[in-house]
């Protein structure tokens, strides 16, 4: 069976499932079906420099087709396939390719076996918790093609809402675990990494309570001949302050301890913030729905010691902050490596119908220590500067969804004193079945 030909038959495949009348087919067996499309274009978010002629302007096509089989309320057996290919009008002159279909989930779950607390999921699967701060991406390199783990998940479900989580993955360079259908190597993460971690769950009257250990190995690899090592030591707060539970707080703090190469390591980071949601006696599309100030620290490498501090972003390699602002940081150290970073930010969300929301975001981006390349970032100072969001958000039935993403950002004196300012704009449309 020719390549071609099994491209051919997945495309008449995904053709043919909108036609079946529900999702779910019997008490065992269901479909889904995700199509979403994307329009990107930048300026020059990576470089800051309007004369690198640098800017993109592409199409990206993402399609998830699975199956999930329950022979039993216990036991789940679930695949999914995925493909992500782009178009690309801006350069001119890149060569389109279908890119790769590959196992995007096969897992089997175990659920209350015996009636026993627990539930086991062996296999590729998604991992997210809390939120996200440290687990959430198994592979930043592919964007967000996928995000998966190669893992053994355990949740004991100790009592009502309290859990612990544990977990073990390993992930390649290059998928290297499961067939790939027209293979192109796509890259998932710079180092082979290892990961073990333990995340609690619990609740406390109104407080949410999270704690977690989570451990991460680097081996070395051609491109980084070095290993290294990092335990996250951490805690998340939610707790409301007001009687109507309108008025939030949440706060989540970490601590690093590992190797970097010959160096030790000490990194720290977190986030806080309050979130405000009115109750307004005549609800109006012109008054805010919510309303949230924060503050987000991730610790830099002094240079005047022996030791590493810089904040190491674990498994969390995602655009939480910023779809935009992680282009920026790859020539600094990696796409999407949150580390040497201070915000204050304010979001305001307003709900102009049932099917419409906007979100506007505002972050003062700073750094705790100067940059110390003078390629880039190339500047003097500890100001990262000015990062501005706008995002609209609209559903259409219980199928359709989408929104336009404006980001925008005005370069500080962390950066060289000719580094420009640049525009990203997303439009997004979303089928799910």
């Amino acid at each position: 069976m020719t390549p071609r030909f099994m491209i051919a038959m997945v495309l008449l495949t995904l053709a043919l499932v909108p036609s079946v009348s529900a999702k779910k087919l019997n008490d065992h067996w269901s479909l889904t079906l995700t199509e979403r499309f994307r329009l990107v274009t930048w300026d020059n978010a990576i470089t800051l420099d309007q004369s690198a002629g640098a800017s993109r302007a592409f199409t990206r096509h993402r399609t998830q087709l699975g199956a999930e089989y329950s022979p039993s309320s216990v036991t789940t057996f679930r695949l999914r396939f995925a493909n992500e290919f782009r178009y690309y009008t801006q350069p001119a002159g890149v060569d389109f390719h279908f890119d790769e279909i590959f196992v995007d989930q096969l897992f089997v779950r175990f659920a209350k076996p015996w009636d026993w607390p627990v539930t086991l999921t062996l296999g590729r699967q998604n991992i997210m918790l809390g939120e996200g701060f440290v687990v959430m991406d198994g592979h930043p390199l592919d964007g967000s093609r996928s995000i998966y783990f190669n893992a053994i998940r355990f949740d004991w479900h100790i009592r009502q809402h309290h859990t612990l989580t544990t977990f073990a993955s390993y992930k390649d360079e290059t998928d290297t675990w499961l067939p790939i259908i027209h293979k192109q190597d796509q890259p998932l993460v710079e180092q082979p990494e290892t990961g073990l971690g333990a995340y609690y769950v619990g609740r406390w009257r109104d407080r949410d309570v999270h704690g977690y250990v989570v451990h991460k190995r680097r081996e070395a690899s051609d491109a980084f001949p070095f290993e290294s090592t990092v335990t996250t030591l951490g805690g998340r707060l939610k707790t409301p302050l007001s009687s109507q539970k309108n008025l939030t707080a949440v706060i989540e703090a970490a601590y690093q301890l590992g190797s970097f190469g010959d160096a030790d390591r000490g990194g720290y980071g977190g986030y806080a913030y309050l979130d405000y949601r009115p109750r307004w006696s005549s609800a109006q599309w012109f008054l805010p729905s919510s309303l949230t100030v924060g503050l987000i620290y991730l610790s830099g490498d002094d240079p005047d010691t022996d030791d590493w501090e810089d904040w190491d972003p674990m498994f969390a390699r995602w655009p939480k902050w910023s779809e935009s602002y992680i282009y920026t940081q790859i020539r600094e150290d990696a796409v999407a490596w949150w580390t040497n970073l201070l915000s204050l930010y304010a979001t305001v969300r307003f709900t102009l119908s049932p099917e419409v929301d906007l979100r506007g975001d505002y972050h003062r981006l700073a750094a705790p220590h100067a940059a110390t390349a003078q390629d880039f970032p190339g500047g003097t100072g500890t100001g990262r500067g000015d990062l501005f969001i706008g995002r609209l958000s609209y559903r259409f039935g219980e199928r359709w969804s989408g929104h336009l993403l404006w980001e925008g950002f005005m370069p500080g004196d962390y950066y060289s004193t000719t580094a420009d300012s640049y525009a990203w704009i997303r439009a997004e449309l979303l089928f799910r079945y």
